[in-house]
């Protein structure tokens, strides 16, 4: 690409451009619009339409601007009559095999379509995107000759082959846009090629199926298409891809499936890294609501997201997180070293502060450590991210249990982020609940995987169970401690005072479960526990579901006189989970603490976030962690903008469309035999290409989110203010609003333009920019009438048969 500037002049106005500039590049980038409908930005030039037609000065022959390459001391006029009146012969070529019978009627403006004042048949009006349409705009300013002829229906049919896209090649104008976008941006072929030599494209050329012909559903030509011709069936992308929006840490997951499938590991690991710095961890233990909205699953079955992130960990030996080069004298103690309070850590260190880590246990972790089973989270993948904290700059002080606030404020810190998780099990509160063969879930778990390191996988002599084992709950920790009872040798039964469908636990751990071999007995709740010479006798009454309470769930209702009695050996109570406070946290009526929802505070000055707020899961601690950290460095006057996160146009892509055909891959997993026989990770290693393939299933959605804006034609746009709108005639009309870039927003007739626009100010500040047009809504008689009418009745007609009894 030259970066040579020469100096041309167009419509007799000098200006500067580089020599490897089109003139239609070079006269769009002075603020000079020239008109086209098959040009776009980020598509390389075709010169179908002709409307881009310009005349240079000492050639006989007009050229079209989208393919002349500029000369030094060009002379290009863009305007003259010659021009205008060529421009307006290439569109009456489009409009004959174009629907617009919308564009030259005198009441478009404001128009519904349905029905149509001047019964248009269907087939010859415009397509819903009237009024927001980009070969409507173009034709309003061409102008739109008087004998240009009449729309024939063509009667092509309307392709509803997938569930992603509709085509109507009737609305088709062959600009070949999307044809050019599929093989550019996406990297497919899947609409066919483009005319030699160039002309508008023959819609009957298109495939009938698109994924039979190589589509991958990016989306990106409905986007690029200046008609209805194409039309998302779908939700239309706006900010961020749909699994991004669903994941709680908003990783951007397009982006590092791009690069996974490109064998890019390491900068896969580096978009993670934005976001989160457990992208390990996660690959593991990650509930993945991502893959519920991904849209491949209307297709066959979601990216195996999750286990991709491990995927490019693992394939990584060596992860570096540079330290940040500014550094603020601001100090920052967070307490506690789970997910959420190394993320928070880790991000205000990387936005300049000095972070201390106060970890009460032996090592740093948290639940990550200390609640999470071995066979679901390998500590050395654990310890591993941990050290690459460490490694950033960070102080981890473990053994080190903070009892009050004023110990942190008296060292001086500046900012306090209390992240102590929730480590205390809420109780049935029972009668016999106190023996010792009754055990809280999540001290077991502590005391089975709290010494546990990356050379002794679990303490299996640290608890001694009996051969029949109950685990009281329904939710992951519940699960978790019955699969590791299952692991030390134990008969287990979980027992759920709600039914199957109301299980707070994940449905993959339940199936594990399930698969284990362990037992459910649902509707069922303990009334009482009785010890005995041969174990634990346990009363269980029989519940039904009733009302629902107000998190949506049926609440349990005891059956009178419908009681039974089990003999258990153990008793694992994992119904919830309650906080220790620090001293100087104050707690609500329900035992939690009290804090501002939007900054995360409880105090000047002090921070809280993770289970301590609520117990979740671990992407969701994560997420609010760095959240916390956001707010904390705006607190210390950090501004918003080093927190954001960055976002790069992805290149050109290449793309196998037999790889992306495949099914979803099969997460490899140790036999059912081997799991019960130890403590090992269940999910194995995956191959390196099973990976890449997998990603390479993405339809890369996000992209249209990159597509470069399309040149408008002028409009004189009205600043959108009150000292504008109060020069707006109190008269009929039509008004359109714009965003600030300049997009429509809304058209829409009303009886009176000053009181609308007045009232739009007021309630919807994404309106910058506005025209209006006066049009009286009804004539003078008809006026007059009303005025009569309302009189005599005190009230308007409410329109349709009234009005026209009236008229």
């Amino acid at each position: 690409m030259s970066t040579q500037t020469i100096t041309i002049a167009i419509n007799h106005k000098n200006i500067t451009c580089t020599l490897d500039n089109t003139i239609l590049d070079a006269a769009l980038n002075a603020g000079i619009y020239i008109p086209s409908l098959c040009y776009h930005p980020d598509l390389p030039p075709f010169g179908a339409c002709g409307l881009c037609t310009i005349q240079i000065e000492g050639l006989k022959d007009p050229k079209l601007a989208c393919n002349t390459t500029v000369k030094p001391g060009m002379k290009i006029l863009t305007d003259t009559p010659e021009i205008k009146k060529i421009r307006k012969e290439k569109l009456t070529n489009i409009l004959t095999n174009h629907p617009h019978a919308c564009l030259v009627c005198a009441e478009k403006e404001g128009c519904a379509r349905e029905p149509c004042s001047l019964n248009v048949k269907g087939v010859e009006r415009c397509c819903s995107k009237l009024g927001n349409c980009e070969i409507e705009r173009i034709a309003d300013y061409i102008g739109i000759p008087e004998d240009t002829p009449r729309y024939t229906p063509q009667n092509f049919p309307k392709y509803t082959d997938n569930p992603f896209i509709e085509r109507d090649y009737n609305l088709c104008i062959g600009c070949s846009r999307c044809i050019r976008a599929c093989e550019r941006i996406r990297g497919a072929n899947a609409l066919g090629d483009l005319p030699d030599p160039p002309n508008l494209v023959d819609p009957t050329d298109f495939p009938e199926k698109l994924l039979e012909s190589g589509c991958q559903f990016c989306g990106v030509c409905i986007d690029v298409c200046p008609t209805g011709a194409l039309i998302n069936r779908i939700e239309k992308i706006k900010d961020s891809a749909p699994c991004q929006i669903s994941c709680p840490a908003h990783i951007n997951i397009p982006q590092f499936l791009r690069e996974i499938s490109q064998h890019r590991f390491t900068e896969a690991l580096t978009t993670m890294y934005q976001t989160i710095p457990f992208p390990g961890t996660l690959g593991y233990v990650c509930y993945h609501p991502c893959e519920t909205d991904c849209r491949r699953d209307e297709l066959d079955d979601a990216v195996a997201i999750r286990v991709l992130k491990r995927l490019a960990f693992e394939q990584t030996d060596k992860i570096q997180i540079n330290s940040p080069q500014k550094k603020s004298n601001k100090k920052i103690a967070v307490v506690g070293s789970g997910p959420a309070g190394l993320t928070c850590a880790f991000y205000l260190n990387q936005w300049g502060h000095s972070v201390t880590v106060f970890e009460a246990q032996e090592k740093p972790g948290g639940m990550l450590r200390y609640g999470i089973p071995t066979f679901r989270l390998p500590r050395h993948i654990l310890e591993k991210e941990i050290d690459i904290i460490k490694k950033t700059g960070i102080n981890i002080k473990t053994n080190t249990p903070i009892t009050t606030l004023d110990e942190l404020t008296n060292q001086g810190f500046n900012v306090i982020f209390i992240a102590i998780g929730a480590q205390k099990g809420s109780t049935l509160k029972i009668k016999g609940e106190d023996d010792p063969e009754v055990l809280d879930a999540l001290q077991f778990l502590q005391q089975v995987y709290g010494k546990t390191n990356t050379k002794k996988m679990v303490q299996t002599d640290a608890i001694t169970l009996g051969k029949k084992v109950a685990v009281i709950g329904g939710g992951n920790t519940a699960i978790d401690a019955a699969r590791t009872a299952v692991r030390l040798g134990s008969t287990v039964t979980i027992i759920y005072r709600r039914s199957e469908n109301e299980m707070p636990a994940y449905l993959e751990e339940i199936n594990e479960a399930k698969t284990e071999g362990i037992q459910f007995q649902f509707l069922t709740t303990p009334v009482a526990i009785q010890s005995t010479n041969k174990g634990l006798q346990v009363e269980l009454i029989k519940m039904k579901l009733g009302p629902k309470d107000a998190r949506g769930r049926p609440q349990p209702i005891p059956i009178k006189n419908c009681t039974i009695t089990k003999d258990f050996d153990n008793l694992i109570i994992a119904v919830g989970q309650e906080i220790t406070p620090i001293n100087g946290m104050k707690l609500n009526i329900n035992g939690w603490p009290e804090y501002n929802t939007t900054t995360l505070s409880i105090t000047d000055g002090v921070y809280i976030g993770g289970d301590v707020i609520k117990p979740a899961s671990v992407v969701e601690a994560v997420a609010i962690g760095r959240t916390a950290a956001q707010q904390i460095h705006q607190y210390l006057d950090g501004t918003k903008e080093d927190t954001q996160i960055s976002k790069q146009k992805p290149p050109p892509q290449k793309t196998n469309h037999a790889t992306f055909l495949k099914k979803r891959m099969i997460i490899p997993k140790i036999s059912s035999e081997k799991r019960l026989s130890g403590f090992t990770e269940i999910e194995e290693s995956l191959e390196k290409n099973i990976g890449t393939d997998e990603a390479n299933r993405c339809f890369q959605c996000d992209l249209c989110l990159y597509l470069s804006e399309i040149p408008q034609p002028p409009v004189d746009l009205l600043p959108f203010q009150m000292k504008t709108i109060q020069e707006v005639p109190q008269t009929a009309g039509v008004y359109t609003t714009f965003d600030e870039n300049k997009k429509i927003i809304e058209i829409k007739g009303t009886a009176n333009l000053q009181n609308i626009l007045r009232e739009k100010l007021e309630t919807d500040d994404t309106i910058k920019f506005f025209t209006y047009e006066e049009d009286p809504m009804y004539s003078k008689r008809e006026s007059e009438l009303l005025q009569q009418y309302a009189q005599k009745y005190g009230e308007l007609p409410s329109g349709g048969d009234d009005l026209d009894d009236l008229f």
